[in-house]
């Protein structure tokens, strides 16, 4: 986890959205200790560093949905890194089963809408922030 938090830890300030992801050693811990219990999370590492990272939790009142969260840091920012890892977790959610996968955006933030439309995300609904989905079919057995 230290790898993780050392990524969140060097995150530049102006990239953080909707109060994520936290600041500080002590709240970074905090946030990343709940996702680990609560979700499911992957990583981009480059030379030893993690330089993205991608978690979704179930939403707890609307079970098989799950909400999803990616950081990318800057510099590996449009390399197509989000949106491989963005494609790696809806394949997962369609084989466990999830029916939806659903997120929120600072509407602002172009690049990650564009990573969300190009995997399918719809929005559903904008104001200062935007709500995006992709509903999910599970794939058929083999």
């Amino acid at each position: 986890m230290e790898k993780l938090v050392n990524m969140y830890l060097n995150y530049e300030p102006e990239d953080r959205s909707l109060g994520l992801p936290p600041v500080g050693r002590f709240a970074i811990e905090t946030w990343l200790r709940y996702l680990e219990q609560k979700g499911f999370s992957i990583v981009a590492e480059h030379n030893g560093n993690i330089v993205g990272h991608l978690a979704i939790v179930e939403d707890e009142s609307n079970k098989g949905v799950v909400d999803l969260a990616i950081y990318l840091t800057r510099s590996y920012q449009n390399q197509g890194i989000g949106t491989e890892m963005v494609k790696a977790i809806v394949e997962y959610c369609k084989r466990v089963c999830y029916k939806k996968i659903s997120l929120v955006t600072d509407r602002l933030n172009w690049r990650a809408i564009r990573v969300y439309k190009k995997c399918g995300f719809k929005t559903v609904l904008a104001g200062y922030e935007l709500y995006m989905e992709l509903p999910l079919k599970p794939e058929a057995s083999e």
